[in-house]
Parts: C-alpha cells; structure tokens; sequence
C-alpha cells in the first residue's frame, strides 16, 4: 500500500494543463484587479467561499452520492486537490463585482442567477476539458442548483461581515467610495 498521494493518476495530460492555465489566469486577473476590500475581508470570502465550495463538491462528489469524479478517477490525488484552488478566486469575483455594481433587493436573484449560469457553463468547459467525469446519471442542470444555494450563501456571508455592526463595514464602504470617485482619498 502506498503512503503518499500520488500527483496524478498516471499521466500529465490535457486536462491538468487547462486547470493549472485557468487557475494562473484567475489569480493573475484578480491581482490586477483595483483593491476593493481591505485584506483580511478578501481572506474571509476567499476562504468561505473555497469552504462552501468544496464542501458541497464533496458532498456531491464524494463517497455519499460519488455522481462524478475530478480529474483522471475516483482516487484521490494531489491535482484532484488543485481543483479546489480556482474556488477562491471564483467567490472573490463574484462578491467584488456584486460590491462594485451595488447589486441590491430584487437584483441580487438576478445577480446570483446569472453567476449561476456563468458558473454552469465555466463547468461545461471543465467538463468538455475532462476536469469533472459524469457518473450515476448526473446531470449538469444540477450543479446550476448547486451554485445557486452556494452563491446565495456567499452573498450572505459577505452581507453579515460587511454588516453595519461589523468593524470592517467602514472599511469596506470607504475603500469602495474610493473607488467610485464618490470620497476624497
């Protein structure tokens, strides 16, 4: 029996490079991005959304329902792991622009649909790439669901530290008025 984890399983192909190119874009995009949030707000959404994230991907994934696999199969290894790196970036994205477009009431649903939407199809490429491998009659309309609950969960997040009773709140609306040209620096 082997005590390590294997980095693939067996081959360096296709699908490793286009995750490894989309998690290099992903960071490198949010790094040119302005600064929005101060950043201990950034490392709170980067981390609860990598947390929600990962956990519903391994409630679905995993060996509960096991309806699909990441990456090569059903083992575990460490670029099934990697996967969970394009998560953070993904939750940063959404709650910056969310922030930055003062997504409010009714909006938000159309806000989170769509991201939804965009989510569904960002997993179709995944999926046409062989990052995610189908099985027990999983469909991809499920993860639409999926991101929906997430995304709603993300928003909540985001509403809770940001709250006017957070210390951050502050913080995070000058930093935006900044921004937006609405304060002097």
């Amino acid at each position: 029996m082997k005590s390590y984890m294997p980095f693939d399983e067996g081959a360096f192909d296709l699908n490793d490079c286009f995750l490894l190119s989309c998690i290099a874009v992903a960071y490198g995009f949010m790094y040119m991005l302005p600064k929005r949030f101060p950043l201990s707000v950034a490392f709170l959404l980067m981390l609860f959304s990598s947390t929600v994230s990962s956990m519903l991907d391994n409630s679905t994934g995993g060996n509960i329902f096991d309806l699909y696999d990441i990456m090569d199969g059903p083992a575990y290894t460490i670029m099934d792991f990697v996967v969970y790196l394009l998560y953070a970036p993904a939750g940063y994205f959404f709650i910056y622009f969310y922030d930055r477009f003062r997504v409010k009431e009714i909006w938000t649903i159309v806000y989170i649909t769509c991201w939804s939407l965009l989510s569904t199809l960002f997993e179709w490429v995944c999926l046409n790439f062989e990052v995610f491998h189908y099985k027990k009659g999983y469909l991809i309309c499920y993860s639409f669901c999926i991101y929906i609950a997430s995304q709603t969960a993300i928003v909540l997040f985001y509403r809770f530290i940001a709250g006017k009773h957070d210390p951050t709140a502050d913080q995070i609306k000058r930093a935006s008025q900044h921004e937006n040209g609405d304060m002097a620096p």
